[in-house]
């Protein structure tokens, strides 16, 4: 779970090399901690693309704003262009986010740190992991480029049957891993997800599992759909499907106060209905004038082959990265604090937003240009500019972690200390938050780092680095949870991310030194 990459990729689709980005990245997790979902980052990333790529986009599909004008209809079927479709999609993330605080105040307002509330954080997780490393923004890397190539050069007909291969094998993987997870979810909530909590609460655990691992599969169609639409340029639908699914969380937190014995089932449903909600809204990206999508079985075509073999390394590496989150739930239900695992999680979800708002403020911001540089060998000018980046990723981060120093208190006791989430709960989650927000600098220029590294065409160093720290982060944790309970998580995670910052800053600097060395010498202009 650390900064590691941009959690989307941007991939050549004819003649040059492709351009793989690893997916995961302490912004797509601290977007999903808002969100309730790994998507935003997911799909913000494609929207930038290098100027080559772009070219061959626009030539595959031109922009078009159809008869409708601001009808939902003329929206949904609108082609944005990147700037449109940046603005919209970031509008769509400060929604969501605002729903999400409100969500959360409604969550502890309800439930608090009671044992309902410890059961439903621990059973988010692997339901999460499971999407995020089979589909997720993953597959919109994986999907998008071949989805391209095979619409130019074998038409609209091919490109669907693409369109139906590739969500009827990922439904039916899907099926199997789910039916696998929920006849050993005992297992894993008992010895990996929560092998901290009693009988009881281990028990509802398992449930709650259970009933969210239906979340993925339905989540799988929304992918796939997601793909479709962004590779027309059609963001809207997009956009409304990330605002929608804390909307249903929100209604399913209320159900639970107004119907009574419904408890932690409320929310849960709410996972599931803001699912349904997602699929239902992305749908129409699944049928076209020209064709639509329908099941297909050929597991040996070579274009779902291809999709497939983009897909698994960065499924991998969301997999570094998500994992952490289970790794931080298992040790936070064996910390001696009751509260302990609420507290991680609001605590988090306060830090998020920084993180979340400045890795894509300035790393998506500086990327394109780092990538210009880098393609055209002008490495004098891109150690400029990812310096000039970094002074501003860090300096906004010094502010952000001085705002959590100052204001943190104040405004968990505005959001979160009320109903069953009281006092004591609100300072742990602030000490918690202290030592979050201690490293944001350090989360926040590993976005920028990462991003020009990427540039490079290297996206095995962050991958490193980013295992590593994840190792590291364990042994951390187990020798320090004992001695200084739940505060040894963000502990452990701030020092390593640190480590890891500095190790792809070194990397990096190498690089372009090393590039700066064997250049003529130079002949550039600012």
């Amino acid at each position: 779970m650390t900064a590691t990459t941009p959690v989307s990729s941007t991939l050549s689709t004819t003649v040059q090399p492709p351009r793989r980005m690893r997916l995961g990245g302490i912004t797509a997790l601290a977007q999903s901690a808002w969100m309730g979902f790994p998507l935003a980052t997911a799909i913000l990333e494609p929207v930038r693309l290098a100027p080559g790529a772009l070219r061959r986009w626009t030539q595959v599909i031109r922009p078009r704003r159809p008869a409708g004008g601001l009808s939902l209809r003329g929206l949904s079927r609108r082609q944005f262009g990147i700037a449109e479709a940046s603005f919209l999609l970031m509008g769509s993330f400060f929604a969501s986010a605002a729903l999400g605080s409100v969500r959360q105040v409604l969550f502890n307002a309800q439930f608090g740190v009671s044992m309902e509330a410890n059961a439903y954080y621990a059973a988010f997780r692997l339901p999460d992991t499971l999407f995020s490393l089979v589909a997720g923004g993953a597959l919109s890397s994986a999907m998008i480029p071949v989805l391209l190539t095979t619409r130019q050069d074998k038409g609209e007909s091919a490109a669907w049957q693409l369109v139906s291969l590739v969500m009827t094998a990922l439904l039916a993987f899907m099926a199997i891993i789910i039916l696998i997870v929920g006849l050993f979810t005992p297992f894993f909530v008992q010895n990996l997800l929560a092998p901290g909590f009693d009988a009881e609460t281990s028990r509802l655990t398992v449930s709650l599992t259970r009933i969210m691992l239906v979340q993925p599969l339905i989540l799988a169609v929304g992918s796939v759909a997601t793909a479709v639409l962004n590779s027309r340029n059609q963001f809207f639908p997009t956009a409304l499907s990330v605002v929608s699914h804390n909307v249903a969380l929100i209604i399913g937190i209320i159900a639970s106060t107004r119907i009574d014995g419904l408890g932690i089932l409320g929310p849960t449903l709410g996972v599931i209905g803001g699912a349904v909600l997602q699929m239902l809204i992305l749908l129409p990206g699944l049928f076209d004038s020209e064709g639509h999508a329908a099941m297909a079985f050929n597991f040996a075509d070579q274009r779902l082959r291809e999709v497939i073999r983009l897909l698994i390394p960065n499924g991998l590496s969301v997999g570094v990265n998500y994992s952490g989150f289970i790794v931080d739930t298992s040790f936070a239900t064996r910390a001696p604090e009751t509260a302990g695992l609420a507290a991680l999680y609001n605590a988090f979800l306060l830090v998020g937003l920084p993180i979340a708002l400045l890795g894509q403020a300035v790393g998506q911001a500086a990327f394109p240009r780092l990538t210009a540089h880098a393609e055209a060998g002008e490495w004098r000018l891109m150690r400029r500019t990812q310096l000039r980046s970094l002074g501003a990723a860090v300096g906004l981060a010094l502010g952000a972690t001085a705002g959590l120093l100052l204001l943190g208190r104040p405004t968990i006791r505005f959001l979160f200390e009320r109903g069953a989430f009281d006092a004591a709960a609100g300072d742990l989650t602030y000490r918690v938050l202290v030592i979050y927000a201690i490293a944001l600098p350090a989360y926040v220029a590993t976005e920028v780092i990462t991003r020009g590294l990427i540039a490079l065409r290297d996206t095995r160093t962050p991958l490193i680095t980013n295992t590593g720290q994840l190792i590291g982060r364990i042994v951390l944790v187990a020798a320090l949870i004992r001695p200084l309970g739940v505060v040894a998580i963000p502990a452990a995670f701030a020092f390593t991310s640190t480590l890891e910052t500095l190790a792809l800053g070194v990397a990096l600097w190498r690089k372009v030194s090393r590039r700066l060395a064997a250049a003529p010498a130079p002949s550039e202009t600012s």
